[in-house]
């Protein structure tokens, strides 16, 4: 049996592309939710203490598997949602931990 895995995301959100943001995060959480994904929590960045990167927003979420993260973003289904995902964000970051 797989090892759960989380997925970790940083954001720094393009404040003149809500609307591609907000299209991108439904679509994608109905993707996430597909594969199985939980959330665990979505933090705002209050202060960055050590480090030059001006982070909005940390998201982190739990999958049954490290493959069944890398299977949504190597979809065909998600792939279209990429032109959204690069309005949508100044900077992203997506890691995936144990």
């Amino acid at each position: 049996m797989s090892e759960k895995s989380i997925m970790i995301v940083n954001a720094v959100l393009n404040p003149n592309e809500k609307e591609a943001f907000t299209y991108y995060s439904e679509q994608s959480a109905l993707l996430f939710k597909e594969a199985g994904a939980k959330p665990i929590g979505k933090h705002k960045i209050a202060k960055t203490i050590i480090g030059s990167k001006k982070l909005q927003v940390v998201a982190i979420t739990e999958f049954p598997s490290s493959e069944s993260i890398t299977n949504v973003f190597e979809s065909e289904v998600y792939k279209e949602l990429l032109p959204y995902r690069e309005k949508a964000f100044l900077e992203l970051d997506v890691f995936i931990g144990k």
